[in-house]
């Protein structure tokens, strides 16, 4: 019966959503998206809160200690999953959040510099293989911990070859870098990667995920590459304070996954390069937990370290 009041009432105010990112971020464009969409059904604006800063940290703490009500939540990355393995934490990832919905999914891009010979992914692995120790293939990033750095360190690992590992602050950094030949390898976003893909200056050899991105259909999975198992994806999710009651849980759950399949938002989702996800509560706790526990060992294993 408490259950079915809370459902029935909820939400009777506005809802927070505290962001880990500045305006204009590809979570803050989803969460300004989503809002108006959910506006209607669910009777109150959502009300955005943006908290950057340590990797994602203050946003999620302060999620962590508002009241488990539903009346505070919060969009996050897949980096919400890594960067307790590598910076101190005051919460769990998995235990002291309640993930909701999984709501997109976006493939990292590996692109080469247009003067590199490689012209697909064994190529590139048996050039990487072929440099000297003290030339390792230099690979970029927009961040140490980033799911770019991470599937820069996978494809190494994997490969089996040798590669400095190149820290920017942020895409742009990189991206410019990249473009210029000062780094000669790397993992983009879809969308950033696509301009310098037209314009020539890279080349597109693998896409992260396991299946291949609409936007390009003739670039090959890693994991079709030879890289067997390479699977890095760059989602979002909603999440709430751990403890909140199933009925809004599932409320939310209902009310995000019809969001996400309005033709407006999947086109928006679309024309960047990613796909929407949606599904059960059970589903997103088990993205958390798998991936949670899956970063942990590549970082243990690669030896990545913060910044």
């Amino acid at each position: 019966m408490l259950g079915t009041a809370w459902g029935s009432s909820y939400p009777d105010k506005p809802i927070k959503m505290v962001l880990p990112v500045s305006p204009g971020s590809a979570i803050d464009t989803t969460a300004r998206r989503l809002g108006p969409v959910l506006e209607g059904p669910l009777g109150q604006p959502l009300v955005i809160d943006n908290r950057p800063g340590s990797a994602g940290l203050i946003a999620t703490a302060q999620l962590v200690r508002s009241p488990a009500d539903g009346y505070t939540l919060a969009i996050v990355a897949s980096t919400h999953c890594i960067t307790p393995h590598l910076y101190k934490a005051s919460f769990h990832p998995v235990q002291d959040v309640q993930p909701v919905v999984a709501l997109t999914s976006g493939p990292l891009i590996f692109v080469v510099h247009a003067s590199l010979p490689a012209k697909d992914v064994q190529q590139f692995v048996l050039y990487a293989r072929s440099l000297p120790e003290k030339q390792s293939v230099a690979m970029g990033n927009p961040g140490n911990g980033t799911p770019l750095h991470i599937a820069g360190a996978l494809m190494s690992l994997k490969g089996g070859f040798k590669a400095l590992h190149v820290a920017y602050k942020g895409i742009g950094a990189f991206s410019t870098d990249l473009a210029g030949g000062q780094v000669v390898a790397g993992f983009l976003p879809l969308v950033a990667a696509a301009p310098l893909i037209k314009s020539g200056q890279i080349r597109a050899l693998g896409v992260s995920t396991l299946k291949r991105p609409a936007a390009l259909p003739d670039v090959p999975t890693l994991a079709e590459s030879g890289l067997p198992d390479f699977e890095v994806d760059g989602w979002l999710a909603l999440i709430a304070p751990k403890g909140t009651p199933s009925a809004i849980v599932q409320r939310l759950n209902g009310e995000f996954n019809a969001a996400l399949r309005t033709p407006e938002f999947e086109r928006f989702v679309a024309d960047s390069g990613g796909a929407v996800i949606g599904g059960t509560v059970k589903d997103c706790e088990s993205l958390f937990q798998r991936d949670f526990a899956e970063y942990g060992r590549l970082i243990a294993q690669a030896g990545i370290k913060a910044d």
